[in-house]
């Protein structure tokens, strides 16, 4: 989650809700997984978690600033125009073109309706994600470990 403020950082302008998504069905994925989420938020079904969420990073940021509004921000929150998602996945061959690309968000404007600024998607293009994730599991053991050691 992100939170986007007003330039004078008085007022929350958006939350954007990320949904990042490694796996090797990345349609499937979109489809089963992502979007039922997103749209129970947009239905309010999802309301008090966002809010509860959103809610410890105000509290950080009015400790911060004395001036900064906690209830405004939680409440302009609560409008539909002020949600924003970014939906995320790796993907491999079969999806590394445009085209292929663009149908694995289809629907996402009927699930997000609105200007298009609601609605942000990305991909990486990991051919080998299961080893590519294996490795890098490696390397963060290894650096968790050798920290560990130095504690």
């Amino acid at each position: 989650m992100q939170l986007e403020l007003s330039d004078d950082g008085k007022r929350v302008t958006a939350v954007i809700v990320f949904e990042d998504k490694a796996t090797e069905n990345a349609r499937s994925t979109i489809r089963e997984d992502v979007w039922p989420g997103i749209v129970a938020l947009e239905i309010g079904e999802r309301l008090n978690e966002l809010t509860h969420e959103v809610s410890a990073v105000l509290d950080a940021r009015a400790a911060a600033d004395a001036d900064f509004d906690v209830d405004a921000a939680i409440a302009n929150i609560l409008w539909k125009e002020a949600r924003r998602y970014r939906v995320s996945v790796t993907i491999n061959d079969m999806h590394n073109s445009e085209k292929a690309r663009e149908r694995l968000f289809d629907g996402f404007d009927e699930k997000v309706p609105g200007g298009v600024e609601r609605r942000r998607a990305d991909t990486i293009y990991l051919p080998r994600l299961r080893d590519w994730m294996d490795a890098f599991a490696a390397r963060v053991i290894a650096k968790v470990e050798m920290i560990a050691s130095d504690v």
